[in-house]
């Protein structure tokens, strides 16, 4: 089982669309894909499944999940309620499947109160496999750290891809964000962090030239490199290529478009499937180069490339 968390210090970085990109051209390559709404905007929700989902979502299969726990009666748990289809636009047959979003504040007693409630994220996904006899990737838009149910998601192991916008104060907060999971890891996991973490910039202003970009970066990176030395971007600084303009530069996170948003997913479908991956510096090719940069060094770092599961 391959499982990738998008994770944040703060919220409001942009994570969900390259978490809903990412699943959608995983998908496309192959994988079968379980995308988990675990942020409680449930903004993804909404983008792939058109509607917010009240009746069978996280929250409402967490809920039985305690009940169940606690050994009240009840009716035999159905995942099938609960796993929607979003089919990919601008494909002939690609599909996600979704755990919708919901409220889980709602119960947040209810969960506290349950022993090793931590692992409660995790029994939902072990249900989800013996249910359908597969082990899926998984794609998760978690919660920001501060959020009170963030630790379900360090029981879940894989891969953590945490996003950042490039403001000091956030780039400070978030250094301290990535400090912590890694002490967490480190803790709890036969692993090093720097095997399982890594992280990407998002939201770099329209209005940068690329020059400013990547400069930017070079204070982002001794930033976070110098208390994390070992944690390892997403960036291709072999690649060179118009990214950001007409000047050449390496990869070096997301400049803010509107082809990068994921109501332009819904219109125009992934952004690897779309015309025009040319090697020249037209403007309207330069969201295509950046996700391509991402997505390739991504599956460089996961030690993937195209499945047949």
């Amino acid at each position: 089982m391959l499982v990738i968390t998008f994770i944040s210090a703060s919220g409001g970085v942009g994570k969900t669309m390259p978490a809903i990109n990412t699943a959608a051209h995983l998908a496309i390559d192959g994988h079968k894909v379980l995308f988990i709404d675990f942020d409680p905007s449930a903004t993804a929700t909404r983008i792939l499944l058109g509607r917010s989902i009240e009746d069978y979502n996280l929250q409402t299969l967490m809920k039985n999940m305690i009940r169940q726990r606690k050994g009240k009666k009840m009716d035999q748990i159905n995942i099938d309620n609960y796993i929607k289809i979003h089919r990919i636009p601008k494909t002939p047959s690609h599909e996600i499947r979704v755990l919708p979003g919901g409220n889980i504040y709602e119960i947040s007693t209810d969960i506290k109160n349950l022993p090793e409630w931590g692992r409660l994220l995790r029994d939902i996904v072990d249900l989800i496999m013996n249910t359908y006899n597969y082990e899926p990737t998984i794609v998760i838009d978690s919660p920001n750290w501060v959020y009170e149910f963030f630790e379900m998601t360090m029981y879940l192991g894989g891969y953590y891809i945490a996003v950042t916008r490039p403001g000091g104060h956030e780039i400070s907060k978030f250094t301290e964000f990535l400090r912590s999971i890694s002490n967490i890891i480190s803790g709890s996991a036969n692993t090093k962090p720097e095997e399982i973490i890594t992280y990407v910039v998002n939201q770099y202003r329209s209005n940068m030239k690329p020059r400013e970009i990547t400069e930017k970066w070079g204070e982002i990176k001794a930033a976070i490199g110098k208390g994390l030395p070992n944690i390892m971007p997403l960036v291709n600084e072999d690649a060179i290529d118009c990214y950001y303009g007409k000047e050449k530069t390496p990869f070096v996170g997301f400049k803010m478009r509107d082809e990068l948003s994921i109501d332009n997913y819904m219109a125009n479908g992934p952004l690897l499937i779309r015309e025009g991956r040319r090697k020249d510096c037209d403007e309207r090719y330069m969201p295509i180069k950046q996700f391509n940069a991402y997505y390739s060094t991504l599956k460089n770092f996961l030690k993937i490339s195209v499945t047949t599961e």
